[in-house]
C-alpha cells in the first residue's frame, strides 16, 4: 500500500479517485472534481486542477532523483492500486505533445502495472531548474525513499548550482552533519551500494566506510563483506567497524610535510567534522580524502627534489626504494634520471653538522661560558673546514651528491666514489707488457656528458626494438625502389662482407686498418656493373658456404642444388674435379650395394619358387583321370598366343650380347 502523508485516507476521498480513474476513457484529458489543495506541492504554490491523463501521453523524467524501483514493491503499489486507484497524483509538466513527470514516477509505473489506462496528474508549467527541484523536495518528503536515493537526490541539488549546504539544511529541516554523512554514500563502489539497497548493510556501516577511497571500499569489501570472505564484519557494531578502519587505512596528516593550510578547513579533516571529530595536532587530524593527500604528497616531493638540484645541479636524483612511483614517474616524464641506490638509507653520509651557539644565560659563571665559547669555535672550524673539503671532493668527482626522495621527504647525502684500476697494454724498449693504471673519478660535468650519451643511446635502443618489431608486422610496398633503397640494399650486402672480400670488390679502407660503416655505405652508392657483379658473386659465395647443409644432405635439396651449379658456372674445372671424384666414390659404392641388393632378390626369387613348387606337388592327386579319347569330330582347344613383349630399356645395347656382358 501506499503510505505517503499526503494521501487522503477517508472511504469517500478514495471511492471518488477510484471511479475518477476507471469512469470515461475515451478522452485524453478530464477534469478531476476534486479538493486540489490536498495535493499542493513543498513549494506552496496554488495546486492546479487535478486531470485524468493517458498513460500513453506521459513520458519518464530525465531527472529523477529516484533511478531504482524494487520489482517487488512496485508489485505491492500496482496491487493497491487495483483495489482503491491511485490515492495521489502524479505532477507532470506539458513536454512537447505530451506530458514529463515531475514526480511521482513509481506511482505512474505502477499504475501501467495495474492495467490502468488514465492517472490523475497535476499539470504545471515549469522550467527544468523549477521541475527538478520540486522533484528533489517531493522525493526526499516520501517515506519510503532510500538512503542512496536521498544521497543522489542531495548531490543533484548541489551540483545545480542552486543550493548549498546550508540552505539544503534550511530546506529539509535535517543537520548540516545528516545531509552529509548522506552525501558520502555517492562515494561508495558498486558492490557495497548494492549490500547498501538490499539492507545487508546498515546506513552507518556503509557511510564508516566511504570515507575511504575506492581502492580501501574494495579491499575492505573483498576482506569482510564478500561472499566467502574469511573475516565477515556484517554482524559488527558500527563502532567496532570505524576503529578498525581508522587504524589501518586513517593516516594522520602530521606525518606529511606538504603546507597544510588548505587542509585546516577542509571538511575532510577530521578535526572539523561533525560526526567522525578527531583529534587534532596544529589543527590536522586524518584526512578522508586520501587522493588529495597523496597529491599534494607528490607534488610537495617534486618541488623539493627540483629545488635542490636548481640550487646544485651536481646534485644526483636518487630513491632506496620507498619513493612514490607517480613521483618518479612524473620526474621521468619530465626528462629526470632517478638513480637507484643500492644501499638503505642510513648507509649514506650526512653533511657536517653544524655546532650550536652557546647562550651566555645557560652558564653559570663568565668562565665557564668561555671555556664553551673557545669549544664552539674550535667545532666551527672543524665544520668550515669540514664542509670545505666535502665540496672540493664533490666537485672533484671524489664524494657524490644525492638527493634522496623518500615517502615524506627529501634528503641530501654522500658517498665516497672509489678509485679504479684498469688494465692498460703498454709497448717499451722491453716489450709489449700489462700495467695496472688508477683512474681518477669522472667530475660532475663529466658524468653528466656520460649520462647524455647514455640517454641517447637508451633513446635509439628503445627506437631500434620498437622499428624491428614493425618491420616483422609490417607489408612492404610494391611500388619502385628509389636509389636510396637501392644504395641501403648494397650497403646490407657490403656490410656482412668480410673486409678482405671487400678488398676484391675494388673497396678499401680509407685511413684505417678497416672498412668503416660510413665508408661501406658511401661506397654501396657509387658501384660500377663490375663491381656489382662481383660483390652479387661473392655473397652468393658466402650464402651457400653458410647455408647448404654439411650432414643429410642430397642434390634433391635446393640449396645443395644450386651451390652445385653456381660452382659450374663460376669454377668450372674445380667443381667437376670435386663433384667427379665424389661421384666415382659413390658410383662404386653404388655398384657394391647394388650386386648385394640383386643376389638377395634372386635368393628371395629362388626361395618363393620352391615354396611355389612344393606347394604344387601337393595339390596332385594319387591317380590322374582317365583323358577322353579324341574323336574327329572334337577340336583341341588351341592355347592364346602370348604376347611378345619387349622391355623400354635394354641390359644391354644392340652390338652387345649377354654372354659379352657376362664375360
Amino acid at each position: 500500500m501506499q503510505t505517503s502523508k499526503e494521501e487522503p485516507k477517508t472511504k469517500k476521498s478514495r471511492a471518488k479517485a477510484s471511479k475518477a480513474a476507471t469512469s470515461n476513457p475515451n478522452p485524453d484529458v478530464q477534469e478531476v472534481p476534486q479538493d486540489a489543495s490536498s495535493f499542493e506541492t513543498a513549494e506552496q504554490q496554488p495546486a492546479p486542477a487535478v486531470q485524468l491523463l493517458d498513460l500513453n501521453k506521459i513520458i519518464s523524467s530525465t531527472y529523477n532523483p529516484r533511478k531504482d524501483f524494487r520489482s517487488e514493491t512496485l508489485q505491492e503499489l500496482a496491487d493497491s492500486i487495483r483495489q482503491v486507484g491511485v490515492l495521489q497524483p502524479i505532477c507532470v509538466r506539458p513536454k512537447e505533445e505530451g506530458f514529463e513527470i515531475v514526480y511521482g514516477e513509481r506511482r505512474y509505473w505502477a499504475a501501467a502495472m495495474a492495467g490502468l489506462k488514465f492517472i490523475p496528474a497535476l499539470v504545471r508549467e515549469l522550467s527544468d531548474a523549477e521541475a527538478e527541484d520540486a522533484a528533489i523536495t517531493e522525493n526526499l518528503q516520501r517515506e519510503d525513499v532510500t538512503p542512496r536515493e536521498e544521497a543522489a537526490a542531495y548531490k543533484r541539488a548541489l551540483e545545480s548550482g542552486r543550493h548549498t549546504i546550508e540552505s539544503l539544511v534550511g530546506k529539509f529541516g535535517k543537520s548540516e552533519a545528516y545531509i552529509r554523512s548522506r552525501l558520502k554514500l555517492c562515494d561508495l563502489i558498486d558492490a557495497l551500494a548494492e549490500q547498501l539497497d538490499r539492507e545487508e548493510i546498515s546506513v552507518g556501516v556503509a557511510t564508516e566506510i566511504a570515507k575511504y577511497d575506492a581502492a580501501v571500499q574494495q579491499e575492505v569489501y573483498e576482506e569482510h563483506f564478500s561472499d566467502g570472505c574469511r573475516l565477515s564484519w556484517k554482524n559488527a557494531r558500527i563502532r567496532e567497524i570505524a576503529r578498525r578502519l581508522y587504524d589501518r587505512y586513517m593516516t594522520r596528516l602530521d606525518t606529511y610535510r606538504f603546507d597544510k593550510t588548505e587542509c585546516h578547513t577542509c571538511h575532510h579533516n577530521t578535526a572539523n567534522q561533525i560526526l567522525f571529530k578527531d583529534e587534532c595536532v596544529e589543527g590536522c587530524a586524518g584526512c578522508q580524502n586520501r587522493s588529495c593527500m597523496m597529491r599534494k604528497n607528490d607534488e610537495y616531493l617534486v618541488h623539493q627534489a627540483l629545488q635542490l638540484l636548481k640550487a646544485d645541479p651536481r646534485t644526483v636524483l636518487a630513491t632506496v626504494g620507498n619513493t612514490p612511483d607517480s613521483v618518479i614517474e612524473h620526474l621521468e616524464e619530465e626528462g629526470y634520471r632517478i638513480q637507484e641506490l643500492d644501499y638503505y638509507l642510513d648507509y649514506y653520509d650526512t653533511a657536517p653538522e653544524m655546532p650550536e651557539t652557546p647562550q651566555a644565560e645557560c652558564y653559570s659563571s663568565e668562565e665557564n661560558y668561555a671555556e664553551a665559547m673557545k669549544r664552539y669555535e674550535a667545532a666551527l672550524a672543524r665544520f668550515t673546514e669540514q664542509t670545505r673539503q666535502l665540496e672540493f671532493d664533490v666537485t672533484e668527482g671524489r664524494v657524490r651528491k644525492y638527493a634522496v626522495i623518500g615517502m615524506f621527504d627529501v634528503e641530501i647525502r654522500y658517498e665516497d666514489v672509489p678509485e679504479e684500476e684498469r688494465e692498460v697494454a703498454v709497448e717499451d724498449a722491453a716489450g709489449e707488457r700489462t700495467v695496472y693504471v688508477t683512474m681518477v673519478p669522472a667530475s660532475p660535468m663529466e658524468s653528466l656528458l656520460r649520462q647524455d650519451h647514455r640517454n641517447r643511446q637508451l633513446c635509439y635502443e628503445h627506437i631500434t626494438a620498437d622499428m624491428k618489431t614493425l618491420f616483422r608486422e609490417s607489408k612492404v610496398s610494391d611500388s619502385p625502389l628509389t636509389e636510396e633503397e637501392h644504395q641501403m640494399f648494397y650497403y646490407a650486402v657490403i656490410r656482412h662482407m668480410a673486409d678482405d672480400r671487400l678488398w676484391q670488390c675494388g673497396i678499401e679502407p680509407q685511413n684505417q686498418w678497416r672498412v668503416t660503416e660510413e665508408e661501406r655505405f658511401a661506397a654501396a652508392g657509387q658501384l660500377t656493373p663490375e663491381q656489382r657483379a662481383a660483390m652479387i658473386r661473392i655473397f652468393l659465395l658466402d650464402f651457400f658456404r653458410t647455408t647448404a647443409r654439411d650432414y643429410n644432405c642430397t642434390d634433391e635439396e635446393v640449396d645443395t642444388r644450386l651451390m652445385c651449379r653456381f660452382a659450374d658456372l663460376n669454377f668450372e674445372a674445380q667443381s667437376r674435379t670435386v663433384q667427379e671424384k665424389y661421384l666415382a666414390t659413390y658410383e662404386r659404392r653404388r655398384t657394391k650395394l647394388q650386386e648385394q641388393i640383386d643376389e638377395l632378390k634372386a635368393q628371395e626369387e629362388a626361395r618363393a619358387l620352391a615354396e611355389s613348387r612344393e606347394s604344387d606337388a601337393e595339390s596332385i592327386p594319387e591317380e590322374l583321370p582317365e583323358e577322353p579319347e579324341a574323336t574327329p569330330d572334337t577340336e583341341i582347344p588351341v592355347p592364346p598366343a602370348e604376347p611378345l613383349i619387349i622391355p623400354a630399356e635394354p641390359e644391354f645395347g644392340p652390338n652387345e650380347t649377354a654372354e659379352s656382358l657376362a664375360a
